[in-house]
C-alpha cells in the first residue's frame, strides 16, 4: 500500500516537472521569437549599413591611379561582400578579379577565383556549372597547398549540397557513391588541416553528424560558435548546423531555437542566402501559423533578391503548405467572427424585447416621472452601447470588404501576369527554335544579350500595377498630392498614371512597408527606395514622420 502511494506521489512530481519544463521552454522561444520580430523590425538599417560598406570599396576603386593588384584585393573584398548577399553581382565581382588576373599573368590568382566560381556555383545550386570548373579548369597538381585544401573544401560542400539536390531521385548506388566521394574529402581536410585549425573543427563537426555522433557533433559545434560574434554570417552558419544536430539527435525546442538565433544573425549579417528562416518557418506551421506564414514569405523576398536557384527550390517545396494552412486559420477566424455576429445579434434581439416589456410593465403599473425618466435613460444607454457595437461591427466589415478587393484584384493581377508571361516563354521559345534551326544563332545571341525585352516587360509590369492599384484606389494621386506641400506636389506626364514615387507609397497603401520588398518588386536597390521616400517625406505638408500613416488611411472609409 505504502509503496503505491510513493509511486503515485513520484509520478505526480514527475508529471509537474515535466510540465513546468516544458512551460520555461515555451516562454524561452517566444522570448526569441520575440527578439527576432524585433530584428526584423531594423532590417533596414543592417541592409543600409552593408550597402554603405559596400559603396565604400566602390568609391576607392574610383580613385585614379589604382594599381591592378590593389583592383585585385578590392575586388575580392566586393566579392566577399556580394558572396551571400546577392549572387549576380558576386559573380560579376568574380570576374572582374579573373580579367585583372589575367592582365597580371598571374596563375595562382586565376586559380583562386575559379575556386570561388566553383563555391558561389555551389551555394547557389549550379551544380552542373561547378562540376565543369573541377573538371577542366582546375589542376591538382599544380595547386599549392592551400589552395588544395580549399579544393577539398569546396569539393566536400559541393557533394553535400548535391546529395541533398538529388533527394529520394538518387538510386542507392549513386548516394554510397556520393557519400564515399564526400568522405574521402572530408578525410583529406581532417588528415592535411592543423587539427587546431576552424576548418579542421567544421569538417569533423560534419564527420560526427554523418556517422550520428550527436554529443561529440554539439561539442565540436560549441567551440566554433565561441570564436563568433552573434551579428557574423559565421555564427549564422553554425547555429544553423546547431539546430541540425538537436533537429536529428531529437530535441525539437532546441533545434527551433537554433534556427531563431541563426536568423537573427543572417539578418544583422544582411545575408540574404538563407535557410534558417524558411525551415523555422516549416517548424511554426503547427504552433505559429502566422508567425509561420510571415516568415516563408521573407525568406521568399530574401531568395529573389539573392536571385539563386537552390533557394527559390527549397521555398517552393513548403510553400504551399504553410499557405494551405494559412488559408484554413484564416477561414476559421472568419467563421468564429460570424459565430460572434450572431450571438450578438440574438443578445441585441433580446435586450431589445427586455427593454420594450420593461417600458411596459412601468407605464402599465403608472410609474411616477422619476421612475419613466430612468427607464428611458437605461433604454438610451442600451441604444448607445447598440449603436457602438453596429459602428464597430460596420467598420470591421468595410475593413474585410476592402481586404478581400485587394486580394482578388491582385490575385488576378498575378495569375494574368503568370499565364501572360507563360504565353510569351512559348512565344519566344518557339521564335528560339526556329532561328537556330535556320542557323541564325547570332541574332539569338544578340536577343538575349539586349535589355530591350526586359525593359517591355518591367514597363508592362508597372503598366498592369498601375491600373490595378488604380482601380482599387481611383482618387489615390489626388489625395496623395494633398498631403504635400503646395509647391512639391507630384505632376504627371502626358498619358502617365503614376511614377516611381507614387509606386512606392501605393505598395505602402497595400501594407508592404519594408524598403528591400519594395525594392525586389520595383527592380530598384533597396538604398534607391530609402532615398525616395525620405526625399517624399521630407515635403510633406504636416509631420513628416505620420506621413506614411497618412498615406495607408487614402481611400479607405471614412
Amino acid at each position: 500500500m505504502k509503496s503505491n502511494i510513493l509511486q503515485r506521489l513520484l509520478l505526480a512530481v514527475m508529471m509537474t516537472l515535466a510540465a513546468a519544463s516544458a512551460s520555461a521552454s515555451a516562454e524561452r522561444l517566444e522570448r526569441e521569437l520575440t527578439k527576432l520580430d524585433q530584428t526584423l523590425a531594423a532590417s533596414d538599417l543592417y541592409l543600409k549599413q552593408h550597402l554603405d560598406k559596400i559603396e565604400n570599396l566602390k568609391e576607392i576603386l574610383r580613385m585614379p591611379n589604382i594599381s591592378l593588384e590593389h583592383q585585385y584585393e578590392l575586388y575580392e573584398k566586393l566579392y566577399d561582400e556580394y558572396e551571400v548577399f546577392q549572387f549576380d553581382n558576386a559573380l560579376e565581382m568574380l570576374n572582374r578579379r579573373y580579367d585583372i588576373a589575367v592582365k597580371l599573368d598571374d596563375k595562382q590568382r586565376q586559380v583562386d577565383t575559379e575556386l570561388d566560381r566553383a563555391q558561389l556555383y555551389t551555394i547557389s545550386g549550379m551544380f552542373t556549372e561547378a562540376d565543369n570548373i573541377f573538371s577542366s579548369k582546375i589542376d591538382t597538381l599544380a595547386l599549392t597547398p592551400t589552395q588544395l585544401t580549399n579544393y577539398y573544401y569546396i569539393q566536400q560542400r559541393f557533394l553535400r549540397n548535391l546529395e541533398w539536390k538529388m533527394g529520394y531521385a538518387q538510386t542507392e548506388e549513386s548516394h554510397l557513391n556520393v557519400s564515399r566521394k564526400w568522405q574521402y574529402y572530408c578525410n583529406k581536410l581532417i588528415e592535411d588541416d592543423n587539427p587546431s585549425s576552424e576548418l579542421h573543427q567544421y569538417v569533423l563537426m560534419l564527420h560526427y553528424m554523418s556517422i550520428k555522433e550527436w554529443q561529440k557533433a554539439e561539442e565540436v559545434n560549441e567551440m566554433l560558435i565561441a570564436y563568433c560574434s552573434p551579428d557574423s554570417h559565421s555564427y549564422a552558419e553554425y547555429a544553423y548546423y546547431r539546430a541540425e544536430i538537436y533537429d536529428a539527435w531529437g530535441k525539437p525546442n532546441d533545434a527551433i531555437l537554433w534556427y531563431i538565433r541563426s536568423s537573427i544573425a543572417d539578418i544583422m549579417s544582411a545575408t540574404k542566402d538563407t535557410a534558417s528562416m524558411r525551415i523555422l518557418s516549416e517548424k511554426l506551421l503547427k504552433t505559429d501559423i502566422n508567425r509561420a506564414f510571415r516568415y516563408i514569405n521573407i525568406a521568399l523576398e530574401d531568395a529573389i533578391f539573392y536571385n539563386a536557384q537552390l533557394r527559390h527550390e527549397h521555398i517552393t517545396a513548403i510553400l504551399p503548405s504553410i499557405e494551405s494552412e494559412y488559408m484554413q486559420t484564416q477561414a476559421a477566424q472568419v467563421a468564429q467572427t460570424n459565430r460572434l455576429l450572431n450571438i450578438i445579434s440574438v443578445l441585441a434581439i433580446a435586450l431589445a424585447a427586455i427593454c420594450l416589456v420593461v417600458i411596459y410593465m412601468y407605464y402599465r403599473s403608472v410609474m411616477a416621472r422619476r421612475e419613466i425618466a430612468k427607464i428611458n435613460l437605461q433604454i438610451k444607454q442600451y441604444n448607445d452601447s447598440l449603436s457602438e457595437i453596429n459602428l464597430q461591427l460596420k467598420n470591421a466589415n468595410d475593413n474585410l470588404a476592402e481586404a478581400n478587393a485587394v486580394k482578388e484584384e491582385y490575385i488576378g493581377l498575378f495569375l494574368s501576369m503568370c499565364s501572360n508571361y507563360i504565353d510569351k516563354l512559348k512565344s519566344y521559345q518557339r521564335s528560339v527554335k526556329r532561328k537556330l534551326a535556320a542557323g541564325r544563332s547570332q541574332e539569338v545571341q544578340n536577343e538575349v544579350s539586349s535589355s530591350l525585352l526586359i525593359d517591355t516587360e518591367l514597363k508592362h509590369f508597372y503598366e498592369m500595377f498601375d491600373n490595378a492599384f488604380l482601380q482599387l484606389y481611383p482618387n489615390f494621386v489626388e489625395e496623395f498630392n494633398g498631403l504635400l506641400k503646395a509647391d512639391r506636389r507630384i505632376e504627371l506626364a502626358k498619358g502617365e498614371k503614376m511614377n516611381t514615387e507614387l509606386r512606392i507609397f501605393a505598395l505602402i497603401r497595400l501594407g508592404i512597408t519594408e524598403s528591400s520588398r519594395i525594392a525586389a518588386l520595383l527592380r530598384y536597390s533597396a538604398n534607391t527606395i530609402y532615398n525616395y521616400r525620405a526625399r517624399v517625406k521630407n515635403n510633406a505638408a504636416d509631420s513628416r514622420d505620420e506621413f506614411e500613416e497618412r498615406v495607408k488611411e487614402i481611400g479607405g472609409k471614412k
